[in-house]
């Protein structure tokens, strides 16, 4: 139990720094900045959100049972939620950027992933989440990281499709009439 939990926090760490690597070389400051605090939101509430999960995985209260068979289907759920935002930041390219900003010559993107669902990214990370959130094997983590993240990647999605439909109109209102939020079908 406690060798999983210790291996999902690595697992978790080391993706994080990479993410943040790859995303943050993409910072965008050529264009007018959208933002509206959103990549602060995110990265206080996700913070706050880790911390909090890994620290109630330590605590103890709320460890989830059967422990071992949860955590293990944690990390393979994180891994499907990291390939899915790694994916989904590949496709994106040069138009993914951590903070929200519409470039000169953007263009709608509705291939790969995109056909499917606006956001991708989030999607992926909010899977890689969950799977944290298992790994760690303490449900009380688990409802905390998910309800900071999901509230903090809402807010996000707000502040970047009023962003893209002030740029880019029609085009993008088109893509969203054709396409779900975060889950395919659903929203």
């Amino acid at each position: 139990m406690t060798l999983l939990r210790d291996v999902a926090i690595a697992v978790f760490a080391v993706w994080i720094l990479l993410d943040g690597v790859v995303v943050f070389r993409r910072m965008s400051g050529k264009t007018e900045n959208r933002d509206r605090f959103s990549l602060r939101v995110i990265a206080v509430g996700n913070l706050l959100a880790w911390v909090v999960a890994i620290w109630l995985a330590f605590a103890r209260p709320g460890t989830i049972h059967p422990t071992v068979p949860m955590q293990i289907a944690g990390l393979i759920v994180m891994g499907l939620g990291i390939l899915i935002r790694s994916v989904a930041i590949a496709q994106l390219g040069r138009f993914h950027t951590p903070n929200v900003a519409v470039l000169v010559d953007h263009e709608v993107v509705d291939r790969g992933l995109y056909r499917h669902i606006r956001h991708p990214s989030y999607l992926g990370a909010l899977i890689a989440f969950l799977g944290f959130g298992l790994a760690l094997g303490n449900w009380l983590g688990l409802l905390v990281i998910m309800l900071l993240a999901l509230i903090v990647y809402l807010y996000r999605i707000h502040e970047e499709e009023a962003a893209l439909h002030a740029a880019l109109g029609e085009r993008y209102a088109g893509y969203c009439r054709r396409t779900k939020r975060l889950i395919p079908g659903i929203y």
